[in-house]
């Protein structure tokens, strides 16, 4: 039974296509597994996203954790890292976002949180899969079943935001546009930026589960919008948010999208500035990172794709700063592990209050290196073993070899970094180069390597 919907349970949460793949009842057995692994005990705080289906879920999810003897406080509609926040400020054992992220507005999911922020990882999410399949749930008595409570949202949303103006405020009047997606970035980001003192223009301002402005992934919309508003209003910073907000793709003063990784270093400079500390970045982030940090004495640590990876490993780290190629920023250096991007888009405003030039002259100082990316399939039962068989090979003949996320083969001037999908039949492969010219030799050699050992494998 549920074979079909196995697909769901991901590594970092539960995702799918809502009264497809989540249906009430499918929702309320995930809570009532969720709730059987924490042994029916403490409180969980919920929050949720901007869907249609988001209420729905929240309503299914807390009949099951409550049944077995669990306390749900509904936060209501926030962006993720103001519910993140919340669990980690308050007395929680745990936490849950109802959000599917930036995926297209039919998708929904269920993402679990410790009761420090961070994100559920790997054995954790397979624990709860495991339960809700053997179906051993720990049910409470009809008498003892949790209680149900509704906190005041916008006074979450005020402590929220004035804990951020603690730490990050622009020394003057910055003009920044917000692109807030249509989605739950509306109900914190404009009120943090007028508050810290912006003069703030907001667009697809109106929450709508629908996504009518644009698509709620701003890393693949081209912002025409936002790039244009920018130019056109004389703009310091522009903003878009993806649709739960732990997204946020930077726009310059010249309308030009920001590479993240880009962004992240001029944060990790300014900071490493107040603190020395380790910076955290995925394994697929630009070399400039390195080469950039390095002059100031900076300690890049790298780690698995996936932002619940970059939380954990900056924690193990105790770092002061992180980065995900898709747009998560990290902020250790302020007390908490998960990721807030619009805290982090603030940061990116008193970086610019304080100095006398533009965001687009801070980001031509930094390199632009040519990248490629490709998917090549290879059916599941073999793409492990072809990544094995490419690492064993390098390793033989002395390349340098990263194996942090599948295979990562370092060059003086270059690298490549091949590692199976989690979610498809394909392997993935990210060539970064100083040169045009070495990117495509490496890519047509690695390419066809790939090709062959499936083959082989095969």
């Amino acid at each position: 039974m549920y074979k079909e919907i196995e697909h769901i349970f991901r590594a970092y949460d539960i995702r799918g296509v809502y009264n497809q793949d989540l249906t009430p009842e499918i929702v309320a057995r995930i809570g009532t597994a969720f709730g059987t692994l924490l042994n029916g005990e403490g409180t969980i705080a919920i929050g949720k996203d901007v869907r249609t289906s988001s209420t729905a879920i929240e309503n299914a999810l807390t009949a099951g954790i409550t049944s077995t003897g669990i306390n749900v406080e509904l936060l209501g509609t926030l962006p993720i890292q103001v519910t993140n926040w919340t669990t980690w400020q308050g007395n929680y054992k745990a936490g849950i976002v109802i959000t599917a992220s930036h995926n297209p507005p039919e998708y929904n999911g269920v993402r679990f949180r410790h009761s420090d922020g961070t994100g559920y990882i790997d054995k954790e999410n397979e624990k709860i899969k495991e339960i809700f399949y053997k179906g051993n749930f720990k049910l409470a008595k009809w008498n003892k079943i949790g209680k149900i409570s509704q906190k005041d949202t916008e006074e979450i949303i005020q402590r929220y935001v004035d804990f951020a103006l603690k730490h990050v405020k622009p020394e003057k009047k910055m003009k920044v546009v917000l692109d807030l997606g249509n989605g739950a970035a509306t109900y914190a980001a404009p009120k943090l930026f007028k508050e810290a003192g912006c003069e703030v223009i907001t667009i697809n301002e109106k929450p709508d589960g629908t996504f009518p402005g644009r698509t709620p992934d701003p890393l693949e919309d081209p912002l025409e919008k936002l790039r244009e508003t920018v130019v056109r209003r004389k703009a310091d910073l522009g903003v878009a948010f993806d649709g739960d907000g732990d997204r946020a793709i930077m726009v310059d003063d010249l309308g030009r999208k920001v590479q993240t990784e880009k962004a992240g270093i001029i944060m990790a400079k300014y900071l490493l500035q107040r603190k020395k500390g380790k910076i955290v970045a995925n394994i697929s982030c630009s070399m400039a990172i390195e080469e950039e940090l390095s002059k100031i004495s900076g300690e890049v640590v790298r780690c698995r794709v996936g932002d619940v990876f970059v939380a954990r490993t900056a924690k193990e780290s105790n770092a002061i700063f992180g980065v995900e190629i898709s747009a998560h920023y990290f902020l250790p250096i302020f007390g908490f592990y998960f990721d807030d991007a619009i805290l982090a888009s603030l940061l990116m405003t008193e970086i610019l209050s304080k100095i006398d030039k533009k965001l687009s002259q801070l980001l031509d100082e930094i390199p632009t290196y040519p990248i490629k990316r490709t998917n090549i399939p290879c059916p599941d039962k073999i793409k492990f073993k072809v990544i094995e068989q490419l690492k064993e090979e390098h390793i033989e003949k002395g390349y340098k070899v990263d194996t942090t996320d599948g295979v990562k083969i370092l060059f003086d001037d270059a690298w490549i970094l091949i590692r199976p999908s989690n979610t498809e039949p394909k392997i993935r492969m990210t060539i970064e180069a100083h040169t045009t010219g070495k990117l495509n030799e490496l890519f047509k050699k690695y390419k066809e390597k790939i090709a062959k050992l499936i083959q082989q494998v095969t």
